[in-house]
């Protein structure tokens, strides 16, 4: 929860489907834990009806299918849009192992990691006003980038969003994926990140770690962390 009167961050973890995600609700708004819960529900009820490893994946692609899941979470959250809900949205980032890899899928500024021999790469982009500028190559040091380096260009169930991306990622024995909400990746850059994940123990023990330190070093917002070691590919 952090430092917030209540949460509005879920997450998942179905190592079954070999499916992981995070979703955080958008702040400012009533519903964002109803937002980000329904997200996760729709996207792992879709995986699950899938049946990967069938006729239907080897012919659509995991991408593809992933990418259908995320539109049915977004028609989902735009179904249950009205009264005080009416404004409710959610970030999403997820990973689907697959075959030696992981299909990695993010709307918002959620951001999935890849932490391989010590060295951190982000393997998402934010959908943000701010990160829009940077890649258009404009001044983001002025007041106008502060005022809106928050706001966002994608959201599940906001009517404006852009297209979420999906991208295909080998992984290796040793590897560690770290999704997470910007509450956590904020006050843990991914210098620290890695060196905290270095010093070893489960999953669990990792993701509780990148939590803790999130909170002691002052993060304010509802903190999420779901951690991901590869001991194998199939």
């Amino acid at each position: 929860m952090g430092r917030r009167p209540n949460n509005e961050d879920s997450y998942c973890q179905k190592p079954e489907l070999g499916f992981f995600a995070v979703a955080d609700g958008l702040g400012g708004h009533e519903g964002g834990e109803v937002a980000s819960q329904l997200v996760l529900d729709t996207l792992t009820e879709f995986l699950a009806s899938q049946e990967r490893g069938e006729q239907r994946v080897r012919q659509e692609g995991c991408e593809r299918l992933v990418l259908q899941a995320v539109r049915q979470a977004q028609e989902a959250v735009r179904s249950q849009q009205c009264g005080k809900l009416s404004m409710m949205a959610s970030t999403v980032t997820s990973v689907l192992l697959a075959e030696g890899h992981a299909i990695v899928c993010n709307l918002g500024d959620s951001r999935t990691f890849l932490v391989r021999g010590g060295e951190p790469r982000r393997l998402t982009r934010d959908h943000t006003v701010l990160a829009e500028m940077e890649e258009d190559g404009l001044d983001t040091r002025n007041p106008f980038a502060s005022m809106y380096r928050n706001s966002l260009t994608g959201a599940v169930g906001m009517d404006t969003s852009v297209d979420p991306d999906c991208q295909r990622v080998e992984v290796r024995p040793g590897d560690v994926l770290v999704l997470c909400s910007d509450g956590l990746y904020e006050p843990v850059p991914p210098a620290l990140m890695t060196e905290l994940l270095g010093q070893g123990g489960s999953a669990q023990e990792m993701a509780e770690r990148l939590v803790a330190e999130a909170y002691k070093r002052g993060g304010t917002d509802n903190i999420t962390g779901v951690v991901v070691r590869v001991l194998e590919v199939g």
